[in-house]
């Protein structure tokens, strides 16, 4: 079968229901969730006599569409919505050849081909007062039909004007068609590497996207595609962690549904092999997003294997690229000489067919986009007609294969569901599916009578052959994002020996580049463009976010004695520990030339170096480097001017102690002076009594 192209199913979808509203009817459809929900009956119509006020006849056929066994059961309901009564008439039921493919099935239900010419039963009802309903089964045989997709037509005349509702049946003739399906686990794109509690409290609360997921592959048996980095997340948080995020985590680790992990983030792997990586990068560290009360609480020492594991044992290993992203150069350096296989749209293909292969997994995207542009409509009505549609064609594909038919839903979201810069909450934005519509989805595809479910271990034994593929939406800027990582990380490794826990610091750089790679941001190009150019300035800042500030004013030194004030910058958020290397480049200057110091996170740290100056005066120029604990040289060397006046000092000393002995010599004198003009004039005084005696 020829997929269409990416996109076509949507539309296909919309003229479905665009035809069926204008002619006033509604098509049956597939089961609407795995609990075996009651089919809703609906009609696809076609008026044979133009009447505004045709009524609507509701045609639902068999067991979800399907003829289990040699029969199958009609439903009808006619509604009188006329002010005219309905005489007692027949449904004429008929039945046409099997519909040859998907584009037939789609013209017999939009009422534009097909045909539907041998009678199967005329069915009885009675008159109906207007508004009114009249609601009438029969049990319909399929004896001796071969297995296919066929027309079904009801034919009502009671009315004021003839009325036809057409449907489809799947006679499987006892045989089930395997297929399976991928269903991703997978969250918004995000700026932190880990998401927030904020972010997690919301993707798994009642309406959140992460429970509508579990909800919908819950009790299937849906193969999961997992991103390792949600259960990090939750991990990392530990008790700190939302309970409706720990009690998902639970969920997810208890279901028996076959299961494989995703790169970190889901990191698409094209832009990386692109970029002329031998393989995609992994995490280094996740220590960074670890909560301290996680750490105490640990029974058993937590590594990056144990904060991503996504259940027991050991899963396959499966790349699931950007649809359209990989070539087939891309699957050659994936798989290499391991066991590992990709997963690659069917429509990339040499002859546009799904296709098992040793090395590529081509899933039929075309029947993909259906079964979600399906679950994407609102109307319950609407959502089981276009379901129908995807569950005949699904099991034509499947036939017709000599393999499992492999389906993959699509990343789920919208364009508004990001996170936003601090990737700390998500945006306003509501997702463009329900959590109903997604389970209708993956329903039609895996509870249906017709289809019979296979697992991933199925799938893999039954790969043979080199699958070709070509890519068809390269994408460069990506690769871009990439290169410039891998320029910046040696810049990166270097400023990071400064500081206590540079594993911590790598960690995230590389956990944020993930997330960049995300293969969620296809759905919002120009955020994604905002954030590259944003991480390539940011790293450009984090090499060289540690370093001593310049000082700018020479320093006086006017003592033999004194501390040297240096002031180090760090803009991480992190501690680092360096060592100041001090050289004057005269021997008139002595000081400490190691001294360590400890830089506090996000902030500027002052701390001083005693200095001394020996014999003589003049100016010295200090020259300020940092080491790491490698020895690595840190930032530029700092070049500060210090004025040297040490022989200053021993003069004011001098000075204020002829000052002093001056004062002292003065007040001395004075006091001298004072007493001998009192001596000279008592004796004055004495000798002018005794004359007057």
């Amino acid at each position: 079968m020829i997929s269409p192209p990416r996109g076509w199913s949507r539309l296909r979808a919309a003229a479905i229901a665009a035809v069926c509203a204008a002619i006033v009817a509604c098509g049956s459809a597939v089961p609407a969730a795995a609990a075996e929900p009651q089919r809703v009956p609906t009609t696809v119509a076609a008026v044979e006599e133009q009447d505004a006020q045709a009524p609507p006849l509701a045609l639902a056929l068999g067991d979800h569409g399907v003829a289990t066994g040699s029969s199958f059961t009609a439903e009808i309901e006619i509604a009188n919505t006329t002010d005219a009564v309905f005489r007692a008439s027949d449904v004429r039921v008929s039945i046409g050849d099997p519909l040859a493919d998907d584009d037939a099935v789609e013209a017999w239900l939009s009422g534009s081909g097909g045909t539907a010419r041998t009678e199967l039963a005329s069915i009885g009802v009675e008159e109906i007062a207007p508004g009114g309903t009249a609601a009438v089964s029969e049990p319909l045989s399929v004896e001796g039909m071969s297995p296919g997709v066929y027309p079904v037509s009801a034919v009502y005349a009671g009315a004021t004007a003839s009325v036809t509702a057409r449907d489809i049946v799947i006679v499987t003739g006892g045989a089930e068609s395997p297929v399976s399906l991928v269903v991703p686990i997978t969250g918004p794109v995000a700026v932190a590497g880990l998401y927030s509690t904020s972010t997690l409290g919301t993707l798994t609360g009642d309406d959140g996207l992460l429970t509508a997921q579990l909800d919908a592959v819950d009790g299937t048996d849906a193969i999961l595609a997992i991103d390792p980095a949600i259960p990090a997340s939750i991990r990392a948080l530990g008790s700190a962690a939302p309970a409706t995020a720990r009690a998902w985590l639970e969920r997810l680790m208890a279901l028996d549904n076959d299961r494989f992990a995703l790169q970190f983030a889901d990191a698409d792997v094209s832009p990386q092999i692109a970029a002329g990586l031998d393989a995609p990068l992994e995490p280094t560290h996740l220590g960074f997003a670890l909560d301290p009360a996680t750490i105490d609480a640990a029974d058993e020492p937590i590594t990056l294997s144990s904060l991503m594991r996504i259940g027991e044992g050991r899963s396959p290993q499966l790349f699931w690229p950007s649809p359209g992203s990989a070539s087939d150069e891309t699957v050659s350096a994936l798989v290499g000489d391991s066991a590992a296989s990709v997963l690659v749209p069917a429509s990339t293909t040499a002859n546009g067919s799904a296709v098992l292969g040793d090395d590529a997994l081509a899933y039929d995207d075309a029947l993909s986009h259906a079964l979600l542009d399906a679950a994407r409509l609102s109307d319950a009505a609407e959502r089981e007609r276009a379901l129908t549609v995807a569950t005949a064609e699904i099991w034509l594909a499947a036939s017709q294969s000599d393999q499992p038919l492999l389906l993959a839903l699509d990343r789920m979201g919208s364009d508004d569901l990001t996170t936003d810069d601090a990737g700390t909450e998500i945006v306003d934005g509501e997702l463009d599916l329900s959590a109903e519509g997604l389970r209708d989805a993956v329903a039609a595809a895996l509870t249906s009578p017709a289809l019979s479910p296979v697992g991933l271990d199925e799938v893999l034994s039954a790969g043979s052959g080199h699958v070709g593929v070509t890519a068809t939406n390269e994408d460069t800027a990506r690769k871009q994002a990439v290169l410039d990582y891998l320029t910046a990380e040696p810049g990166l490794e270097h400023i990071a020996t400064a500081l206590t826990t540079p594993d911590h610091f790598l960690g995230q750089v590389r956990a944020e580049l993930q997330r960049l790679l995300s293969v969620s941001w296809a759905s919002n190009p120009d955020g994604w463009l905002t954030r590259a150019e944003n991480f390539v300035e940011l790293n450009a800042d984090r090499a060289v976010a540690i370093d001593i500030q310049q000082i700018q004013q020479p320093v006086q030194l006017l003592s033999a004695e004194a501390p040297m004030p240096v002031w180090i910058r760090n803009d991480l958020p992190y501690e680092a520990k360096v060592t100041v290397i001090a050289v004057p480049d005269d021997p008139r200057l002595s000081i400490d030339r190691r001294t360590e110091i400890v830089a506090n996170p996000d902030s500027i740290t002052r701390a001083t170096i005693p200095i001394e100056a020996r014999v003589g005066s003049g100016d010295v120029t200090v020259h300020y480097t940092l080491q790491s604990a490698t020895g690595e040289r840190i930032g530029p060397t700092r070049d500060v001017d210090v004025t040297v006046r040490a022989d200053w000092e021993r003069i004011a000393v001098i000075a204020l102690a002829v000052i002093v002995a001056a004062l002292i010599g003065f007040g001395l004198y004075r006091q001298i002076r004072r007493r001998r003009r009192e001596n000279e004039s008592a004796h004055s005084d004495s000798g002018i009594r005794d004359e007057g005696a």
